[in-house]
């Protein structure tokens, strides 16, 4: 009895609105935010600048959202961005308010989705995080 099943319907890919790269890891920017701001507890006047940019954002994806892959996390259809786009443009955003040094080593450390090992990495290089 030969137990090899051959599937043969195409399974959608569903690509990164910034990169246009396959969402490998469908953590939507809606969850990551909400983890986001859990972290910036820790740093009250830093989260009053940069969530609401971070809701801003989350409001242009909301308002262009159609059919994307479901989040891993929240199980919703919004995962429209990939975690690194989304956290590359959080980091921008935290350098644009002048976050520290050690802010900003804290966030790559945390929230670093930068399996190919590009601006993150080099990011985290400079900071001796890695």
């Amino acid at each position: 009895m030969n137990l090899t099943k051959y599937y043969n319907a195409l399974e959608p890919q569903f690509l990164c609105d910034d990169c246009s790269i396959a969402i490998t890891n469908p953590i939507c920017p809606f969850c990551l935010t909400t983890e986001i701001d859990a972290w910036l507890t820790l740093y009250p006047s830093l989260r009053g600048e940069i969530i609401p940019s971070l809701e801003r954002y989350l409001k242009r994806i909301g308002n262009r959202l159609t059919e994307y892959t479901i989040c891993i996390k929240c199980k919703n259809k919004r995962a429209a961005v990939c975690p690194y786009c989304f956290t590359t443009f959080v980091l921008k955003e935290l350098k644009k308010i002048n976050a520290n040094k050690v802010v900003i080593k804290e966030f790559i450390q945390f929230f670093n989705f930068d399996f190919e090992h590009s601006d993150f990495s080099k990011e985290a290089e400079k900071l001796g995080v890695i």
